[in-house]
């Protein structure tokens, strides 16, 4: 049996030499082959000519060198389209997923074909979500919040390890988004998914900014529900007709009753403030799903910039089959 090791690069020359080495030993101690897609996201240091060197030493070693930084999730589809194993164990190469889980997820995968109930992705969620309070509540919050707006059912802090049949992997590339959150495909794609837990090794240090996970956070909800829009659409009906009804009353009680107090500066000032933002609100919501729009219609690609491997060049890589596994 094969199996593709996909991994994505950067600023990850520190730790390649030792993930190569383990994820070597994990795989081959099974009596497995194995083959390794390394994807240099534009990394500025020397994560790609590191993994260049490993070609001279390992025939089973291929690096894709993409033009420049395309984001995570980006890189990893591209990864996956040059896999060609039997099974694809996709894992960050930083070493806070360890290689070692390669051997539970596959005994994990192979007593669900034992039990009758076959799975086709085995993933891994941490036992504790990494970070200070802020950051756990806040993750929390997000991943109940895209449930209940998308309808999907996307485990809290799911790690990016895992393995999966070929067939799974040729119904996650047949997505084409550009702008892409990949927590939400991952899940959209179906097929029985079973979940282990595992211990997420923390560095002390990471590039996911606050900023960075707004705008990750809007992505996601902008790309997989449209929920907020009806959401506004339903707040905007109350709100008009709660202002009708309060317009009502104003002008019975100044018509009918006399009564004078409730017209004044104060009361034009706020009511204009609050649907200005609400205006304001609504049009910025509505310009991001525009957007989105707009960047799925130009489908850019993601351009390769070189492709090493030891393969003829020219010949296409087929996806492996499911029949090793099943027998």
């Amino acid at each position: 049996m094969l199996i593709s090791v996909v991994t994505t690069m950067y600023y990850s020359e520190a730790y390649l030499e030792e993930f190569y080495r383990r994820a070597v030993a994990v795989i081959t101690s099974l009596g497995m082959d194995v083959e390794f897609v390394f994807v240099d996201d534009g990394s500025p240091d020397s994560s790609a000519a590191l993994a260049r060197s490993f070609l001279s030493r390992d025939e089973r070693v291929r690096v894709v060198e993409l033009t420049r930084n395309y984001g995570h999730h980006r890189a990893i589809m591209v990864g996956l389209q040059h896999a060609s194993g039997d099974l694809i164990f996709l894992i960050d190469c930083d070493l806070e997923e360890r290689p070692e889980l390669f051997a539970e997820m596959y005994a994990t995968l192979q007593a669900s074909y034992d039990s009758g109930a076959p799975a086709d992705v085995v993933y891994a969620v941490p036992k504790r979500r990494k970070g200070g309070w802020f950051e756990r509540v806040s993750g929390a919050l997000f991943y109940k919040l895209f449930n209940a707006m998308t309808g999907l059912n996307v485990p809290a802090n799911w790690m990016t390890v895992r393995l999966m049949t070929p067939r799974y992997v040729r119904a996650l590339l047949a997505h084409r988004e550009r702008e892409l959150f990949l927590g939400g495909l991952l899940w959209i794609t179906g097929f029985r998914q079973v979940g282990i837990s595992a211990l997420k090794i923390h560095k002390g240090s990471t590039r996911w900014t606050l900023l960075r996970k707004l705008r990750v956070t809007l992505q996601a909800f902008t790309a997989f529900s449209d929920r907020p829009l009806w959401l506004l659409t339903y707040f905007g009906v109350m709100t008009s007709a709660a202002s009708a009804a309060g317009i009502l009353l104003l002008l019975t009680q100044y018509l009918v009753f006399g009564v004078k107090y409730y017209i004044g500066w104060a009361s034009v000032i706020l009511g204009i403030s609050f649907f200005g933002g609400l205006n304001l609100f609504a049009i910025a919501l509505v310009g991001l799903y525009v957007a989105r729009v707009f960047v799925e219609v130009k489908h850019r690609p993601c351009l390769i910039k070189d492709l090493h491997d030891n393969r003829q060049p020219g010949v296409p890589v087929p996806v492996g089959d499911l029949d090793s596994l099943a027998a």
